[in-house]
């Protein structure tokens, strides 16, 4: 196992340096990154020529990257993806808007799985009957959903019909603490913890509704297939309990082809957080992703993808290990 581990290490980092090239390659495609300082006044033709020489712009696409890489280990830059045009870091903009995403996403993913496992399993043990039909039509109902669209029905309805969840942002900037407004950073813990709560409701709504889909039917296809393994029916015939098969055969063996899913879940989850991290007015990693694409920060987008990029195979790499602790059967040599 611990050689195995190894391998798969050293080989991610020929395969981040190819993702890292092909994703440059398009991302330069965008243009020219500091095209949007000629709107500010004062700006010139030969100070936007200048900056292009500085950041090695007018050099082949080779030997830009290598010049994007060699400022990922800069002092200089400290580790930052190079500078934004605006003046921070992409490794700082990055830190600072992650930590919104991660909540995000991993509130929506818990959800998601505590929900979808349990109706999967209930719909492959009642197959073709009247839930399991129910369950089908909302899984492809959720599966199909755009998810901008959903987002907006929602805001629409509960935001602005009955008032009742806030249409954007993170947080309000003040709260009502025992009658008084105060500013958010100075309330208590428990009534910013319940206002990030009432602000994340939709979000989260919309990226459950994204995932919950596609994993009720990867649940329910994995365990119909294992309800009719022949295990399963020598457990029924040894008069085992229908609870006992489920949570001592079915769940363990039927789980499996959920690890590949939920270790390739990573990306997907940023890349639906652009979109309701835009429609929200969330200040999140997906919502820097879209202001950088708009605004052609060439090297915020690039550290963005790159991180990504990492998160994936980190993703296959967690649900490798994963099979290997759930599956006593799988041993790596």
């Amino acid at each position: 196992m611990r050689n195995y581990l190894i391998r798969r290490l050293i080989i991610l980092i020929p395969v981040l340096f190819i993702i890292s090239f092909v994703s440059f390659a398009l991302v330069s495609a965008m243009g020219n990154p500091f095209a949007s300082l000629m709107q500010m006044p004062g700006v010139t033709e030969a100070d936007i020529q200048k900056l292009l020489h500085l950041w090695h712009w007018d050099e082949p696409l080779p030997i830009r990257f290598l010049y994007w890489l060699k400022s990922i280990f800069s002092p200089s830059q400290r580790g930052g993806f190079s500078t934004s045009i605006i003046g921070a870091t992409a490794m700082d903009l990055i830190i600072q808007r992650l930590p919104v995403t991660l909540v995000l996403s991993g509130i929506s993913m818990l959800i998601s799985i505590l929900l979808s496992v349990p109706l999967g399993i209930y719909s492959a043990l009642h197959q073709y009957s009247k839930t399991d039909y129910v369950l089908t039509f909302l899984s492809f109902f959720g599966m199909s959903m755009p998810v901008f669209w959903f987002g907006l029905m929602l805001m629409y309805f509960f935001s602005y019909k009955i008032r009742l969840f806030p249409a954007g942002e993170l947080h309000s900037l003040f709260l009502n603490v025992g009658g008084n407004l105060v500013d958010f950073p100075q309330a208590p813990w428990y009534r910013k913890l319940l206002d990030y709560a009432w602000h994340l409701t939709m979000p989260v709504s919309v990226l459950v509704l994204f995932q919950i889909g596609r994993w009720i039917r990867y649940a329910r296809s994995s365990f119909l297939e294992v309800k009719n393994m022949d295990y399963i029916r020598t457990a029924k015939a040894k008069g085992l309990s229908e609870k006992k098969i489920i949570y001592k055969h079915m769940l363990r063996n039927g789980i499996l082809p959920l690890v590949t899913l939920f270790g390739l879940s990573f990306p997907s989850l940023v890349g639906g957080a652009t979109i309701t991290e835009t429609i929200f007015a969330i200040p999140g990693l997906g919502r820097l992703t879209y202001d950088a694409t708009m605004s052609q920060d060439i090297f915020v987008a690039m550290g963005v993808i790159l991180f990504l990029s990492i998160f994936t195979l980190l993703g296959n790499f967690i649900a490798d290990i994963l099979y290997a602790l759930l599956d006593p059967r799988i041993r790596y040599q």
